[in-house]
This record gives C-alpha cells, sequence and structure tokens, in this order.
C-alpha cells in the first residue's frame, strides 16, 4: 500500500509499482475532495518517471492554485496537451512576473494558436477577441479575423462563441439572417445554461429573434400590399 498522512491507497487492491499506478492514485486524489491534497505527492513520483499524463496534469493543478512559478515549467513540458498550451497563453497575455514571463500578444497568440489546433475552443475565442481589440496584426478586418475564429469554436459547440458570432453577424454585417442561426443555437445548446454568462446570452438572444421575426412579419406584410396595389409607396400617382 501506498502511504500518505495515515491514509493507505491501492490500485485495484494492490501496491502501486508502475509511474501509470501512482498517476492513476493521483488523479483519484484529484477528483476526490477529502483527497485532493495528496494529489500532487502521488503525481510528482510518476512524474519523475517520465508519465506525461502526470506533468500535465501537476502544470493544471498548480496553475488553477496561482502557483504559476511552478505551472509554467510543467505546461512548457507538456506540448500536446491544449490546455497546457492555453494556460501558457492567459499568462502572457497578461504577463506573469511570478513565471518570468513578460507581456507579449504575439507568443499569447503562438499558444491559443497552439491549443485551438488541439481544438480547445476557448483559445478560439481568445484569439478572436485579440484581433478584435487590434491587439495582433492584421491581414484582413478585425471582424473578419475575429468572425473565422468564433464560428470555429461555435462549431465545437462553444454557447459563447455561437453568441459572440451572431454579434458580429448582427452588428458589423447587417446579416439577420446568419446571426439568427447562431441565436438560435446558443438557446438550444444544454450548454449555454451551465455558462457565467448563460442567463444573458439567452435573454439576448430571444429578444434578437423576436425582432426577427418581428422584421420578417413586416416585410411579408409590406410584399402583400405591394402584390396587391403595386403602385402603393411609389409616389408618382394623385
Amino acid at each position: 500500500m501506498a502511504h500518505w498522512q495515515g491514509t493507505d491507497f491501492t490500485v485495484d487492491g494492490r501496491e502501486p509499482v508502475s509511474a501509470e499506478d501512482h498517476y492513476r492514485i493521483g488523479l483519484h486524489c484529484w477528483n476526490s475532495a477529502p483527497h485532493r491534497a495528496a494529489a500532487p505527492y502521488f503525481l510528482e513520483t510518476a512524474a519523475g518517471a517520465g508519465h506525461e499524463a502526470a506533468v500535465e496534469l501537476l502544470g493544471h493543478i498548480a496553475y488553477s492554485q496561482g502557483h504559476y512559478a511552478i505551472a509554467v515549467p510543467l505546461l512548457r513540458r507538456s506540448t500536446g496537451s491544449p490546455r497546457a498550451a492555453y494556460y501558457l497563453a492567459t499568462l502572457y497575455q497578461q504577463g506573469c512576473p511570478e513565471a518570468g514571463l513578460a507581456q507579449s500578444f504575439d507568443e499569447a497568440a503562438h499558444h491559443y494558436r497552439a491549443a485551438a489546433g488541439l481544438g480547445e475552443p476557448e483559445a478560439m475565442l481568445a484569439l478572436g477577441e485579440l484581433y478584435l481589440e487590434r491587439l495582433l496584426p492584421l491581414t484582413r478586418t478585425p471582424a473578419e479575423h475575429a468572425l473565422e475564429y468564433f464560428l470555429a469554436a461555435a462549431e465545437c459547440g462553444h454557447p459563447y462563441a455561437q453568441y459572440r458570432a451572431a454579434e458580429i453577424y448582427r452588428t458589423l454585417y447587417q446579416d439577420i439572417e446568419r446571426a439568427a442561426v447562431l441565436y438560435r443555437a446558443c438557446i438550444d445548446n444544454p450548454m449555454t445554461g451551465r455558462h457565467a454568462l448563460g442567463s444573458m446570452m439567452a435573454l439576448q438572444s430571444q429578444a434578437h429573434l423576436r425582432e426577427e421575426a418581428a422584421t420578417r412579419a413586416a416585410r411579408a406584410a409590406r410584399q402583400r400590399r405591394e402584390a396587391v396595389n403595386p403602385m402603393e409607396g411609389r409616389g408618382d400617382f394623385i
């Protein structure tokens, strides 16, 4: 058995012997509130033996606890992790003196792109926002750059990306139909209710859909009137 502060841990009832065994115990501890403090003890043993997932999880733990000087070397080792790349990007975007990182939007974008390439929608959103704020070099309009990344995140099912893309279509392109599709996707997305801005997104999306429906109804009514009286509205009759 493996001991930690008076508690015994096993892997399927046997003594942990391999890096994978210690990783499994560390992962279990991290996901179990009563034993969470024990997680680094077992993960460090696994990481010391070269277990990549243990290194990545240690980086996540250090980052989530605000121990950035500890987190950064671990995150750098986790080259295939979208989460690690995203964390590094956020630290570069804000600057992190504790970890020796000066603020750099170019470095932030580099790591956001790495995370986005590994399928992390939060990184896609972050890139879109950096372009909208003109913090990265532009080859097109800021909205075109941003929309590319917002739509990519929306395709991953991210509710805020669906909402942000809809807002760009509605406000910058006046493309009500495309905006409506994305507003509807945001409303129907089961993740919307769990998002920090979920209530706001749902209410605003519903309001814009009602507005779009009213616009369609008014347009249809006008077309019917013009079909009955083609001269109406021309201003060239008495």
